[in-house]
């Protein structure tokens, strides 16, 4: 068992308490980022004040969130932040269909969340998710999500080469400072990344390193809640299967972290944690913004900093949802490219990647010809999708298409039908 400085419900000197605080806090901010800009992008692509609005969202609801799992949920060390898995839904339906009706969806699966939670169905909905299909969930996700990172490294028509050039140094530094720098570092190497990647491409590419002060107030901003309930049950059926990627991912945050920390409640913390997120997505959708998760990275943090207690998370909590009300210091985030915002996307997903091959190794080693079909059928056939041009995309019926081009919930599809009934292992 591994020993930590502080435990989870130890307290620490002020001092501990603000230097870890931050750590959590810098740790959170650029997935927070990242995943706020491509959301804001695909909506708002012309109105840099409605992208201001939209991370200002996303700050407040992730730190809300954050704090009310610490408080109430799971009360574990465990940061929050936006679902990439709800991303893919997003993406897929932006031009499609009214937003209103995508975050309308976003909204009633937090409520189901809850209802799982509340129901006690939480257990019967797990056991669906064999170790295959995780793996293939969150292998789906890293493919999937391919086509936005080709658009964000390739945008602009001016200097695309030296732009994939400086993707390809930029990425190829991360992995080698994920080989050779301390652990301490390599946890918050995509910090490191974002900054000093925005300053060297501004510094090379001599681009203004800020726009125009936006000028929204506050009020202005929490003024855009939905302007009416769009239901599209085919859009809400896409977002089903984006939820059920997101309730894997929480599942095994939380069960992760509290092996690590060697609690003997984890049913119960599971429970709470997964009915916190539920109610995050559900004010999450109301507002228009994407969700928020727990993030599994949290225990590769603990590890490093040998903190495991879950107080230096409340002020960084408290932090996040104050930067909520704050555009101007948002704003200075318009500072990061959208290639190093794609490039550091690209390595998260590899992450994700690598994530899923660790959870399907145990397969992989007594390998079957059936076993690769489970996994590489449903992985060729999201990809395809998600590459397919957009000619494709307007012959198909408007009623299915949020369905049949959505590359993410065809994947999953084709996974669990493989896994539970055309390939079916016999008792």
């Amino acid at each position: 068992m591994i020993q930590f400085r502080y435990q989870i419900n130890e307290g620490m000197p002020i001092r501990q308490l603000i230097l870890f605080g931050l750590q959590w806090f810098l740790a959170t901010i650029p997935m927070v980022i990242i995943l706020g800009k491509v959301g804001a992008a695909f909506h708002y692509p012309q109105s840099p004040e409605l992208q201001l609005i939209y991370l200002q969202k996303i700050f407040f609801i992730t730190g809300v969130s954050m704090f009310v799992q610490l408080i109430w949920g799971h009360r574990l060390p465990i940061i929050t932040g936006p679902a990439s898995v709800l991303l893919i839904g997003i993406v897929a339906n932006a031009h499609a269909v009214e937003e209103t009706a995508v975050y309308n969806s976003i909204a009633v699966g937090g409520l189901l969340l809850v209802l799982l939670a509340v129901t006690g169905l939480l257990a019967r909905v797990g056991r669906l998710f064999t170790p295959r299909i995780i793996g293939v969930v969150l292998l789906l996700i890293a493919f999937t999500l391919l086509p936005t990172v080709v658009n964000l490294v390739t945008t602009g028509k001016d200097q695309l080469f030296a732009q994939l050039v400086f993707a390809g140094l930029l990425f190829a530094s991360m992995l080698t400072g994920q080989r050779y720098l301390p652990e301490t570092l390599r946890s918050t190497i995509i910090i490191w990344a974002l900054f000093f990647g925005s300053f060297i491409y501004h510094f090379c590419f001599f681009t203004p390193a800020l726009q125009t002060p936006i000028t929204v107030t506050t009020a202005e901003a929490w003024r855009l809640f939905p302007k009416a309930f769009t239901f599209d049950p085919v859009v809400m059926l896409s977002f089903v299967f984006c939820f059920l990627a997101l309730l894997i991912n929480e599942l095994g945050s939380i069960q992760t972290t509290v092996s690590l920390v060697s609690q003997a409640d984890g049913l119960q913390r599971t429970t709470r944690g997964v009915l916190v997120t539920g109610l995050g997505n559900l004010f999450a959708g109301l507002i228009g913004v994407v969700g928020p998760v727990s993030y599994s990275l949290s225990t590769g943090v603990i590890i490093a900093s040998g903190c495991a207690s879950r107080y230096p998370l409340i002020p960084a909590a408290a932090a996040l949802a104050a930067l909520g009300f704050l555009p101007f210091v948002i704003q200075a985030f318009s500072f990061i490219p959208s290639v190093v915002v794609g490039t550091l996307l690209f390595y998260m997903l590899c992450s994700q990647v690598a994530g899923g091959l660790g959870i399907l190794a145990p397969d992989m080693a007594s390998f079957r010809f059936n076993t690769g079909l489970i996994i590489g059928v449903p992985v060729m056939l999201g990809t395809v999708v998600a590459f397919l041009p957009s000619h494709v995309a307007e012959a198909i019926p408007a009623m299915v298409r949020p369905l049949l081009m959505n590359g993410f919930v065809v994947g999953v599809a084709a996974a669990l039908t493989m896994e539970h009934v055309l390939l079916r292992e016999k008792s």
